[in-house]
């Protein structure tokens, strides 16, 4: 069955935006807050949106006019994808990328907690050519800075606003690493037309392709089971023998 995005999941993402609400261990809204947070969060985002810039379409490894499009429904706090990338990116890259023969087509599909929210958020405020670098430097840390139980710890302790300073800062450090300044996390931090990107691409994910885990590969349309490159090279065969009927 598909997942759906649930209001506790969209209000979630809301609240880490404008900076209220109550957030839960679960990492969910409590009921009462719904209101008020949606009402600002979409008053919020119009404004960011007229404000800050972002890349806010799809990012393409390849040649766009490739007849074999792979997409990559992929989350950032993801083990599984982070694996897609190091180990099965590299071969699919240098035998059908680089040669012409496909294009990749990479899609945030946002999971419901500050981390990946945050982790997301700034792939998607970098500029085109440092889009895939950055998110290689996320995966390539993701055992440290991915910290779920140190978040529940701070958040019991310390509360909401500890928690969610906490989750900047993780991820921002690594964006660092990737060349933003502070200044510029904490700009893309406060623009809420990224989070409505996100959840946008998440929802169509979900509906057009029943995305409910990552990464899922779409290859011509089609999803397809696995994501190793014998899963990928038996669907680029079958996407070229459909192509040439």
């Amino acid at each position: 069955m598909a997942v759906k995005i649930t209001k506790n999941i969209a209000l979630l993402l809301a609240v880490l935006v404008i900076g209220g609400g109550a957030l839960a261990v679960s990492m969910t809204l409590q009921p009462q807050n719904q209101t008020s947070a949606k009402a600002d969060s979409e008053k919020s985002s119009n404004s960011d949106m007229a404000q800050a810039s972002f890349l806010n379409y799809d990012m393409v490894m390849g040649d766009k006019n490739a007849p074999v499009e792979i997409i990559e429904y992929a989350a950032i706090s993801c083990s599984h994808c982070a694996h897609f990338h190091a180990d099965v990116l590299p071969a699919l890259k240098e035998k059908y990328i680089d040669t012409g023969k496909v294009k990749l087509v990479y899609r945030n599909f946002i999971f419901d907690n500050p981390l990946d929210v945050f982790a997301s958020s700034l792939t998607r405020c970098t500029t085109e050519e440092n889009f895939f670098p950055a998110v290689k430097v996320y995966f390539e840390f993701q055992k440290v800075w991915a910290n779920n139980q140190e978040l529940k710890r701070i958040y019991e302790a310390e509360g909401r606003e500890a928690a969610i300073k906490y989750a900047k800062d993780e991820v921002a450090k690594i964006g660092k690493m990737s060349g933003m300044s502070l200044d510029e996390a904490q700009e893309c931090f406060d623009n809420g037309g990224v989070i409505d990107y996100l959840l946008k691409i998440r929802q169509e994910a979900v509906e057009k392709y029943q995305v409910n885990s990552t990464p899922t590969l779409i290859v011509n349309g089609r999803k397809i089971e696995g994501h190793h490159i014998e899963d990928l090279e038996k669907a680029i065969a079958e996407a070229n023998i459909a192509g040439d009927n």
